[in-house]
C-alpha cells in the first residue's frame, strides 16, 4: 500500500499536513486496538481453565504472563505498524529501536497498572473481553511513559522529536477526559457501556495530528542537513577523517 506523503523537491520540503497519512494512522491505531483485544481474548479462551487456575493460585506468574502478552501485542503489532507509517517520512528510523521503544515501556505499564486488574477479573470469572479492552484503553491513557521512550527513538530523525512526548501527554489528557465524559453520557442516556471503545478514536485523531507535525518534511530535512553537509565536505576534502 502506497501512502501519499509530502516529499522533498527542488523547491524544498513538502507540506507537513497530509489527510491520507492521518487517515492511515487512525485506521492502523484502530486496527491495533481490535487485534490486541481480540488476540488477548483468543489466547485466554484457548487455555481458559489453565488461565483461571493460574490467576487464582499463582497470581504473580499470571500477572507476568498477561503483562508480557499485552506488551508484546503493543510492541510487535502496534509498534511495527506505527513504524511502517513513520518510515515513509523518516526513512532512517530504525525499526528495532522503535519497536523496543514501544515494547519496554508498555511492559512496565501492563505490569504495574493493567495486568493486576485483568488477572483479578479472570480469577473471579469476570468478562474476559472487558479485561483486555480496558487494559488497552489504560495503556493508551498511560501513554506518556511510552511517549518519552519513543521520543528518544526519534531523536536522530527529526528536530521535533521532543514534541512526541507532548503528543502523548495531550492524548492522555484529552483521552482521559473523553473517556470520563463518555461514561457520563452513556450513564445519563441509559445506554450500554459496551460502546465506549468508540471514544479512543478521538485520541487516535489527536495523536495522528501530532504525528504529522513531528515528522514534518522540514523537520526531517533540518535533521538531515548537517549529515548531508558533512558528507559533501568529506567528498571534496579527502583529508577529513570519518
Amino acid at each position: 500500500m502506497s501512502i501519499g506523503v509530502g516529499k522533498d523537491s527542488e523547491d524544498g520540503p513538502g507540506p507537513w499536513w497530509d489527510w491520507r497519512l492521518l487517515a492511515v494512522w487512525i485506521l492502523v491505531s484502530a486496527a491495533a486496538y481490535v487485534v490486541i483485544v481480540v488476540g488477548g481474548v483468543a489466547l485466554e479462551l484457548l487455555a481458559s481453565d489453565t488461565t483461571r487456575a493460574l490467576a487464582g493460585e499463582h497470581r504473580v506468574v499470571a500477572v507476568l504472563l498477561v503483562a508480557l502478552i499485552g506488551a508484546a501485542f503493543h510492541g510487535f503489532v502496534l509498534g511495527r505498524w506505527q513504524w511502517r507509517i513513520l518510515v515513509t517520512r523518516l526513512p532512517g528510523l530504525n525499526r528495532r529501536r522503535w519497536v523496543m521503544a514501544t515494547f519496554v515501556p508498555a511492559l512496565a505499564v501492563w505490569l504495574l497498572a493493567v495486568a493486576p486488574g485483568a488477572v483479578d477479573i479472570l480469577a473471579q470469572g469476570g468478562d474476559t473481553l472487558a479485561a483486555f479492552k480496558n487494559g488497552f484503553i489504560q495503556a493508551i491513557v498511560l501513554g506518556p511513559l511510552i511517549g518519552l521512550s519513543q521520543a528518544a527513538a526519534l531523536r536522530e530523525d527529526t528536530t521535533r522529536w521532543m514534541w512526541w512526548f507532548a503528543a502523548n501527554v495531550t492524548t492522555y489528557l484529552v483521552g482521559a477526559a473523553a473517556y470520563e465524559f463518555g461514561q457520563w453520557v452513556l450513564a445519563g442516556l441509559s445506554l450500554p457501556k459496551g460502546i465506549t471503545p468508540a471514544f479512543p478514536l478521538l485520541g487516535f485523531l489527536i495523536h495522528g495530528v501530532w504525528m504529522l507535525w513531528v515528522t514534518a518534511p522540514e523537520a526531517a530535512a533540518e535533521r538531515r542537513s548537517p549529515r548531508v553537509q558533512q558528507e559533501r565536505h568529506r567528498a571534496t576534502d579527502p583529508g577529513i577523517p570519518d
